[in-house]
């Protein structure tokens, strides 16, 4: 029992010395990714598409006769309703990034060598604005899979 309390006394001092080492200390914001050269780029597009047809190919599965009965309970439309903003945010950020490389760069306004505004002067201008946007529907679809998990835990 003592070992045990050791062998936990150990993990947690480690835990928190690494959580206060990347979250305290850190000399540069790690959040955002870049992407070296096109090849890059093609990978993380490549990454969106499959992501939405996995999702697609999840809603077909559930659609089918054999699962329908499963997916009638309690939670599921919020599921459902989380796949489907999963879907429209993967091609919201699809759309994003692909036009990000085809725009003009004097689209963009720059402070201190960073992209601080952006001009709009076409329609296809507002949709790439709107692209940039995705955590607008990425939050409501995190929040409508918390619903439905939180559904499934309380029919238990």
């Amino acid at each position: 029992m003592v070992e045990a309390k050791k062998k936990s006394w150990k993990t947690r001092c480690v835990f928190f010395s690494l959580f206060f080492l990347f979250l305290v200390l850190p000399a540069r914001v790690w959040a955002v990714q870049q992407h070296g050269g096109i090849e890059g780029m093609v990978v993380h597009e490549l990454g969106h598409l499959l992501f939405m047809g996995g999702m697609l190919f999840l809603l077909y599965r559930m659609g089918q006769p054999e699962t329908r009965k499963m997916t009638r309970g309690s939670g599921w439309f919020e599921f459902k309703l989380f796949i489907w903003l999963i879907i429209l945010w993967n091609g919201m950020t699809f759309y994003g990034h692909w036009h990000e490389e085809v725009i003009s760069p004097d689209k963009f306004l720059l402070v201190a060598g960073n992209k601080a505004a952006f001009i709009i002067s076409r329609p296809l201008d507002v949709l790439f604005y709107l692209s940039r946007l995705d955590h607008l529907v990425l939050l409501p679809a995190f929040f409508c899979l918390f619903l439905a998990l939180r559904k499934w835990r309380n029919q238990e």
